[in-house]
């Protein structure tokens, strides 16, 4: 857990794509379902304290494993209920922390201080009730778990009032809005680069189509190194530009082990007869497993290599490690990653996806670099 002093910024988010995925994938929050107009608000589940990590937004987008347990259930203050603090959670914005094991995203848990009986007040406000035919904006409205606590440390997740279209109320919006965040904590979720591969500068997973040699970007959470703003970026249909040798100064090395058995995806539903309009993909994912640095004539005869024409590679045998090869020129990135199979068909692709000869004396120099 790390915490972070009273005014600092929060950690550079990676959740913006997140959200947007959210935004698709959930179509409500569980505390901002409404229950008509002017019903009693059923009272929310107390529990022993606050858990950041077992929200809505994480349970349901399955980021990660939550505390062990769900969420309580939101709603209004109970009976004797008298909150002395007032926690937000944001799920929907995760952070990332970085320890000894590696790179986490992580949840933000901020206690905030400020008018607490007139936050109360403002959530007893009756949510509305739907409008037939009403028309809504089509927008989702990411909204925070709010948690309040007693003077004993018992704590309950707080329902927002919504209007007609479910949207959150402007009165207790406002009021959160305007308390000052005192004290800011993060959480860990889930390990999304191990520090080894951190510390290579390299992602912790990768996956390719050997029948194109086209990388795949890696699963959402999965982050470069820090001075390389777009590993794994690379997408199909798209491809990059391929340095020449006197640009690249070192090809950086990610080493990758297959996965027990390579998936294959779009193939015709399971017990049909085979529909030629179906192409059976075969996808390999590796974990990241070593990294390394290429230089001097082995750098330049991949380069040479990635370069040359195509050659009919059609090969039917596994691989089981492969290693992405990204040019690198004055310490940055200088152009679309190479793929290369060590074992298998021990092919070289390019940016483009074709299927190039991997030469035996480059691969023999991957794999001294990589320690083998």
């Amino acid at each position: 857990m790390q915490r972070i002093g009273f005014g600092s910024d929060r950690k550079s988010m990676f959740g913006l794509g997140l959200a947007a995925l959210l935004a698709v994938g959930v179509t409500a929050c569980g505390q901002l379902q409404g229950e008509g107009s002017g019903s009693p608000r059923e009272p929310a589940d107390l529990v022993d304290a606050v858990d950041c990590t077992a929200t809505d937004a994480l349970a349901d987008a399955e980021l990660g494993e939550p505390s062990g347990t769900p969420p309580p259930a939101a709603g209004g203050v109970p009976e004797g209920f008298v909150p002395v603090e007032v926690i937000r959670c944001d799920a929907f914005m995760l952070g990332t922390l970085e320890d000894e094991e590696g790179l986490w995203s992580a949840v933000t848990e901020e206690r905030l201080a400020g008018n607490i009986d007139a936050l109360v007040d403002a959530l007893a406000e009756p949510s509305d009730g739907s409008i037939p035919n009403q028309a809504c904006t089509a927008d989702m409205e990411l909204v925070p778990d709010l948690w309040l606590v007693d003077a004993q440390g018992r704590a309950m997740r707080a329902a927002w009032p919504t209007n007609s279209c479910g949207k959150t109320k402007p009165g207790a919006r406002t009021m959160v809005g305007g308390m000052q965040v005192v004290e800011s904590t993060q959480h860990k979720i889930k390990l999304i680069q191990p520090r080894v591969a951190l510390d290579a500068n390299c992602p912790a997973e990768w996956s390719i189509t050997p029948e194109t040699g086209m990388a795949l970007a890696p699963p959402i959470g999965e982050l470069p190194g820090p001075d390389a703003a777009h590993d794994g970026d690379a997408v199909p249909g798209s491809p990059g530009r391929l340095p020449s040798a006197d640009e690249a100064d070192t090809l950086r090395i990610c080493q990758y082990r297959t996965d027990p058995a390579p998936h294959e995806e779009d193939g015709p539903p399971t017990g049909t007869e085979p529909d030629p309009s179906f192409k059976s993909i075969k996808i390999v994912s590796g974990t990241f497993s070593s990294g390394g640095s290429l230089g001097g004539s082995a750098k330049d005869a991949i380069l040479a290599a990635a370069a040359a024409d195509a050659v009919d590679a059609t090969c039917d045998d596994e691989v089981s490690e492969f290693a992405v090869l990204w040019p690198v020129a004055d310490g940055l990135e200088g152009g679309a990653p190479l793929t290369a199979e060590l074992d298998g068909c021990q092919r070289l692709f390019g940016p483009d996806g074709a299927a190039r000869t991997l030469p035996q004396e480059a691969r023999t120099a991957v794999v001294v670099a990589l320690g083998k």
